[in-house]
C-alpha cells in the first residue's frame, strides 16, 4: 500500500497536520491506525505520542473500502429534542407587509437511514394582524405532519416520507372537522384547501422542496474537516420560492469547516446568480413591476453555521439565513435557529449562534413566519 509519509516535527499535533493537508483529524487517525505498526497506534487525542516519528497519510483519494472504514457519522442525538425558531419578513417597497415569528419543538430519532419526527409545542410569537387568521388556518393544516416517518438517503437528506397514508388520513380529519365551516364561508379558504389536497397527495415532494426540511436534513455524510477553502457539498438542490411558491429555486450547497475544543463547525452556504433566476422574470413583471417601478434584479443567498459534537458527531445547533430577492423593492429574508435541548451539552466553548453581521445577508432579519407549507 502506497502512503504519504509525514515526518513528525517538534510541536506537531494531529490538528495542525490536518489543517496542513486539508483532511480531518478523524481520517488521519483512522487511516494511520489501519496501516501502522501496533506500537504506533494513535489514541483518541490530538497529541502525538513521543515515540511516533511518522504519520501515514493517504497518498491519493481513499478507496471505497477505506471510505467504509473511515467515515463520519454526523447524525441527530438519539431521542433528541430541538427547539426550532423561525423569523422572516416579506419586504415590499422597503416596508414589511408581513412579519411573524414562530417556535416549536422537534423530537427526532434517527437510526439506520430512518428518522422519526414529532413536532410539538407550537407557538406563534409574533404575526402580522392582517394575516393572523390565515396563519392559524395554515397551522391547523400543518398538524397533519406533526408526526413524520422518513427514509433517508445515505447523505442524510430525505428520500421519502414513509407514513403517507397516516398523514392523508389526518389531513382528511382536519379538513372536515376543523376547517370545513370556514371553507363554506370563504372561497379563498376553499382554494387553499384544494391546493393542500394536491400537496398531501405528493407529500414527499412537498417536504423535499421545503426550506426548513432542507435545513434540518442537510447533506451530512460527505462533510469533512477541516476544510479551509469552499468545497461543493451537494449540487442541484431545489426548494420552493417564498415570494412565488409555485416556482422553484435550484442551488448548490458549498461549505467550509473547522474544529474547536468541543465542536465541529460547518459553514454551509449557497448563492444563485441572477442568470439562473430568469424564470421569475415574466411573473415578476406581471404582478409587481408596474406597481413597484423597480427593475427585475433577482438574487438568492443562504449562509449558515452548523455545530456537531466533536466526540459523538451528534448535531448540536445551527443558525441559517436566507435572502430571496426579485428586485430592490421586493425581498424576503428569513432566519432559522435550531437548538438542541440536551442535559449533557458541554458548558465550555459553547458555540454562539447569535446573529452576526459577518455571517448574515446584508439585510437585518425581522420576524415573519412563511404562510407556505410546513415552515
Amino acid at each position: 500500500m502506497k502512503h504519504k509519509i509525514y515526518p513528525v516535527k517538534k510541536g506537531d499535533t494531529l490538528q495542525n497536520i490536518a489543517e496542513k493537508f486539508q483532511i480531518s483529524v478523524t481520517v488521519i487517525r483512522e487511516y494511520h491506525n489501519l496501516y501502522c505498526e501496533l506500537t504506533d497506534l494513535l489514541v483518541g487525542t490530538e497529541k502525538i505520542p513521543n515515540h511516533v516519528k511518522k504519520i501515514l497519510l493517504p497518498a491519493e483519494q481513499l478507496t471505497e473500502k477505506e471510505k467504509l472504514i473511515i467515515t463520519n457519522h454526523f447524525s441527530f442525538a438519539e431521542e433528541s429534542e430541538y427547539k426550532v425558531e423561525i423569523k422572516n419578513v416579506l419586504l415590499v417597497n422597503d416596508e414589511p407587509i408581513s412579519e411573524n415569528e414562530t417556535e416549536n419543538t422537534w423530537k427526532i430519532s434517527e437510526n439506520n437511514l430512518c428518522a422519526h419526527v414529532d413536532i410539538t409545542n407550537k407557538k406563534i410569537r409574533k404575526s402580522t394582524a392582517q394575516i393572523r387568521a390565515l396563519i392559524e388556518i395554515i397551522n391547523k393544516i400543518n398538524e397533519s405532519t406533526n408526526h413524520l416517518e422518513l427514509a433517508l438517503n445515505k447523505d442524510g437528506t430525505i428520500q421519502e416520507v414513509v407514513n403517507k397514508q397516516e398523514i392523508w388520513k389526518k389531513w382528511e380529519e382536519i379538513k372536515f372537522q376543523d376547517i370545513k365551516l370556514i371553507e363554506l364561508q370563504d372561497d379563498f379558504v376553499k382554494i387553499i384547501i384544494e391546493q393542500y389536497d394536491q400537496v398531501f397527495k405528493n407529500i414527499t415532494k412537498a417536504i423535499n422542496m421545503n426550506m426548513l426540511y432542507q435545513i434540518v436534513f442537510c447533506p451530512r455524510s460527505d462533510l469533512r474537516y477541516p476544510v479551509l477553502y469552499p468545497q461543493i457539498l451537494k449540487k442541484n438542490v431545489s426548494v420552493n420560492s417564498q415570494i412565488f411558491p409555485q416556482i422553484n429555486i435550484q442551488f448548490d450547497w458549498s461549505y467550509t469547516s473547522k474544529e474547536n475544543n468541543e465542536y465541529l463547525e460547518f459553514s454551509l452556504f449557497a448563492a444563485v446568480p441572477a442568470t439562473e433566476l430568469q424564470h421569475f422574470n415574466e411573473l415578476y413583471k406581471k404582478e409587481y413591476a408596474d406597481r413597484l417601478q423597480s427593475k427585475f434584479m433577482p438574487a438568492f443567498k443562504i449562509e449558515s453555521q452548523y455545530f456537531f459534537h466533536k466526540k459523538t458527531e451528534k448535531f448540536v445547533k445551527a443558525i441559517l439565513y436566507v435572502k430571496e430577492q426579485m428586485s430592490e423593492k421586493l425581498k424576503y429574508v428569513a432566519q432559522y435557529k435550531i437548538t438542541g435541548l440536551f442535559d449533557e451539552e458541554p458548558e465550555e466553548n459553547n458555540p454562539s449562534t447569535e446573529e452576526n453581521n459577518d455571517n448574515a445577508p446584508n439585510v437585518t432579519p425581522k420576524p415573519f413566519i412563511s404562510k407556505f407549507l410546513l415552515d
